[in-house]
């Protein structure tokens, strides 16, 4: 994850990951609008899975829990709250601005 934007209100994260890779379980503090540059993976959400292809987006809410699996090298920016970090469910993992 790179930290590319940030002002007062909002922080612009990109994620590129390759095939086969997986985005353990994990909750934002705010919501988190995923958009997907390029590639496509699957989404765990909510108990359902959802396919995220190149072009879309996905608006997941704060604090809930989800997880990607990468089915082709994937890109995508991920827009949050200023200050909202991302906090996986093993130690050492947190992603903070």
């Amino acid at each position: 994850m790179k930290q590319l934007q940030t002002n007062e209100h909002f922080q612009v994260v990109k994620i590129e990951l390759t095939a086969g890779a997986n985005m353990k379980r994990h909750i934002a503090t705010s919501d988190a609008y995923l958009i997907v540059e390029d590639g496509n993976a699957l989404l765990i959400y909510a108990g359902e899975t959802y396919e995220l292809n190149k072009g879309e987006t996905f608006l997941i809410p704060a604090n809930e829990q989800h997880m990607l699996k990468i089915v082709n090298d994937f890109k995508a920016w991920i827009v949050l709250a200023n200050g909202a970090q991302i906090r996986y469910f093993e130690p050492d993992n947190t992603y903070a601005n």
